[in-house]
């Protein structure tokens, strides 16, 4: 299997830490000629990443690319747990993707103050406090975001938060809800505090630092 995307991406990062856990270590590698090659386009129209090519299939949206490597190993890691837990840990992928993710991406392109668009920052900066609202009141922290060991909805999360108190919140004076003592802070000393988890948080936000860097030169 190859995985196409940067690390940098929080959605190709998802996939990343999920294929950990699933056993795969998948490294992502970005196509030769960039995703909107020709070859790439070829692959996948919607010249997006992640991407990942496995026994003759394309498969993007890493939401689904997860949801196949669970069903190559069903049950290691990942989504394990009762019906009601996995429904849990996809929910929380989803207010991480429609409430978190697209306003958390908003505020990124705002990051340069000479180039800011107010009222967007705006509408975002509610949105994202929105969405914390909504990850405060389904995440378990149970110790992990949908249970006892880590899986799809901490995969979603960890990258983000990671954008999160890094760039976004401290830039646009976003109180950090993994600060507190509410769900999101207990989850976050889990994961901050576990092997797998930890790790791969350092080597994300290394990947996000070389990101800001370039996105700051432009």
């Amino acid at each position: 299997m190859k995985l196409y995307g940067s690390l940098a991406s929080p959605y190709v990062a998802r996939v990343v830490l999920f294929s950990r856990l699933k056993g795969f270590d998948l490294e992502p590698q970005m196509p030769e000629g960039g995703i909107k090659s020709a070859a790439y386009l070829a692959m996948n129209p919607m010249g997006k990443m992640p991407l990942l090519e496995s026994d003759g299939l394309a498969i993007p949206e890493s939401e689904v690319i997860c949801e196949y490597l669970e069903d190559l190993r069903p049950g290691q890691g990942g989504l394990a747990g009762s019906p009601a837990a996995r429904a849990r840990a996809r929910l929380i992928s989803r207010i991480q993707d429609l409430y978190v993710g697209q306003n958390a991406t908003t505020l990124i392109r705002n990051l340069n103050p000479a180039k800011r668009d107010a009222a967007a920052v705006a509408t975002a900066t509610s949105g994202l406090e929105t969405g914390f609202g909504y990850l405060e009141h389904f995440v378990t922290a149970d110790p992990y975001a949908a249970g006892p060991t880590p899986g799809l909805a901490d995969c979603a999360l960890l990258p983000a938060f990671v954008v999160l108190r890094k760039a976004v919140c401290p830039t646009f004076g976003i109180t950090d809800p993994t600060s507190g003592t509410g769900a999101l802070g207990r989850w976050w000393k889990t994961v901050s505090g576990d092997a797998v988890t930890a790790a791969f948080a350092e080597q994300y936000a290394a990947a996000v630092d070389a990101f800001l860097k370039m996105m700051a030169g432009r």
